[in-house]
């Protein structure tokens, strides 16, 4: 039985072979003699690839053939029986009520009447999916709904649509808002419903430079951010200093006034040999010495930090001004030494 099937199929083949490379028939069907040429061959392959249920290759081709012969019935119907095979089941039956639409126009009768059969009894077994879209996301501008890349308007919302079985990918976009994508498995005989949600803001750069465009804000450079702690703190330290290099400088007048007065006659001799209040002048002037090495320490470390803090804070910006590279035209240095703090500044 499987031999004359396959004859018959081969005798169709031929037919159309004909009808197709007929010059009459081609111009006919509004195409070119190239594009009917082009057209047989792939219908002929097409053909052979589906007795073989290579139906992934075949129905590509007869794609393009109904692409090269728009008007042709044939084509399109032979396309339907292969997407049903292939597993397509809303493909195919898309293309069996095409044929039924256009044959009553086209003198087909018996192609028209094949083709309205073989859909009806599709029509149970299909898979379809509708697309719910709520009010609030209806709303918002310019929502664009894709599904497998191609655009869903608004008219198929809410409408159960055939779908072929498998996954299908659902994305819904609008500008500033995220992008939602839905893989949805629709199964043959079964009724699905995606429904799109609230689309999230999206808080990316692109946006946030739109937020922050008004005039009124202006984005604070580094050299215009001082720490508002940083001047009281300078100062602070530099009184402190102060004081404390005043404090080394008596206590030091006052250890060199204990040591001359242990050196009056008397007291201590050139050897150190002292009588018991030049042994407590000298003691005493050691003490304040070392109090007055302290203070002085101290205190330049304190004032050389406070004149450091000071100096090297940035420079105070207008609002509305772009900061400069250099947040000042000169630089300082602070350098203690014995006795004595100097500061450095350079103009660049």
């Amino acid at each position: 039985m499987t031999r004359p099937l396959q004859c018959a199929r081969a005798t169709g083949a031929l037919v159309l072979s004909l009808s197709l490379l007929a010059p009459a028939a081609a111009r006919a069907q509004g195409i070119d003699s190239q594009a009917a040429l082009a057209a047989q061959a792939l219908y002929d392959q097409a053909v052979t690839e589906m007795d073989a249920s290579r139906y992934d290759s075949a129905c590509p081709r007869l794609e393009e053939v109904t692409r090269l012969a728009p008007t042709g019935l044939g084509a399109k119907l032979t396309l339907g029986e292969c997407y049903e095979r292939w597993g397509k089941l809303a493909s195919a039956w898309s293309q069996y009520a095409l044929v039924e639409s256009l044959a009553p126009r086209a003198g087909q009768p018996e192609r028209g009447q094949r083709a309205a059969e073989k859909a009806a009894a599709l029509r149970p077994r299909l898979a379809t999916l509708a697309i719910e879209v709520p009010e609030e996301v209806r709303s918002i501008p310019g929502l664009a709904i894709t599904r497998d890349g191609v655009p869903v308007g608004a008219g198929q919302w809410a409408t159960p649509v055939p779908v072929d079985s498998g996954a299908h990918e659902l994305v819904a976009r609008a500008p500033g808002r995220k992008p939602w994508t839905r893989q949805i498995e629709a199964v043959d005989g079964s009724a699905g419903v995606a429904r799109i949600p609230v689309l999230e803001r999206d808080a990316g750069p692109e946006n946030e430079n739109v937020r922050n465009a008004s005039p009124e804000k202006v984005p604070a450079t580094e050299a215009s951010i001082e720490p508002t702690w940083r001047r009281p703190v300078s100062f602070a330290a530099i009184g402190l200093g102060g004081a404390g290099i005043v404090a080394g400088a008596v206590l030091g007048g006052l250890a060199l006034a204990k040591n001359s007065e242990s050196d009056e006659p008397g007291r201590c001799d050139a050897q150190d040999r002292c009588d018991p209040r030049g042994v407590q002048l000298r003691n005493s002037a050691r003490t304040l010495g070392t109090g007055s090495t302290v203070a002085w320490i101290a205190g330049g470390a304190l004032a050389a930090g406070g004149l450091t803090l000071l100096l090297t804070a940035p420079s105070r910006v207008a609002p509305g001004e772009r900061a400069s590279a250099q947040a000042r035209p000169w630089s300082a240095r602070v350098a203690l030494l014995p006795g004595s703090v100097a500061v450095q500044g350079a103009w660049r």
